[in-house]
Parts: C-alpha cells; sequence; structure tokens
C-alpha cells in the first residue's frame, strides 16, 4: 500500500490540491475586498443588470474582489452625469 502526499501541485494548471479523506481538492481562495465602498442607488442597480444579464461578468469581479470599487465608481460617474444633466436642464429652462 502506498502512501498519498498530504498535497500535491498540479504543473499543467498551476493548482495546489490536499489531501482530504481519498481526494484531493483544490486549495481555492476568494481574494479580499482591498476596501469597502459605499455603493449607491446607480451601482444596486448595475449590480442587479450584471447579476442577471452578465453572469459571468459579475463572477469575475466578485471573485477577484474588484466588484465593490467597480459598482463604486459607476455609481459615483452616474451621480456625476445625473448632477450634469440637471444643471443642463436649468440653464435651458430659464433662458
Amino acid at each position: 500500500m502506498t502512501t498519498m502526499k498530504n498535497s500535491i501541485h498540479d504543473n499543467a494548471n498551476g493548482l495546489d490540491y490536499t489531501l482530504v479523506n481519498d481526494h484531493y481538492l483544490p486549495n481555492l481562495t476568494v481574494a479580499a475586498p482591498t476596501e469597502q465602498h459605499p455603493t449607491g442607488r446607480w451601482g444596486r442597480l448595475h449590480k442587479r443588470y450584471l447579476k442577471e444579464h452578465h453572469p459571468i461578468r459579475y463572477n469575475q469581479l466578485l471573485l477577484s474582489g474588484e466588484l465593490g470599487g467597480y459598482l463604486a465608481k459607476l455609481d459615483k460617474q452616474a451621480e456625476e452625469q445625473l448632477a450634469l444633466i440637471v444643471r443642463q436642464m436649468r440653464g435651458s429652462a430659464v433662458g
């Protein structure tokens, strides 16, 4: 009877595996977000849109830890665009 190693590395895919009972399971971790970003209305709406229409992109952002920053940046841009549109509408209504 041969003894199985506690951990192995697969050069083909670059993953490390740990022996659990009789099976090797990959050592997978989720990247921790670097910082928390507040997400407003537009960020929440875009998050729902990504989940429903682009689940692969959503999962890539989520698993890489970039989702919070991406949504916060998008939310900020949307708020700035809304403020610009409101200013432009006020300007055209006065003149």
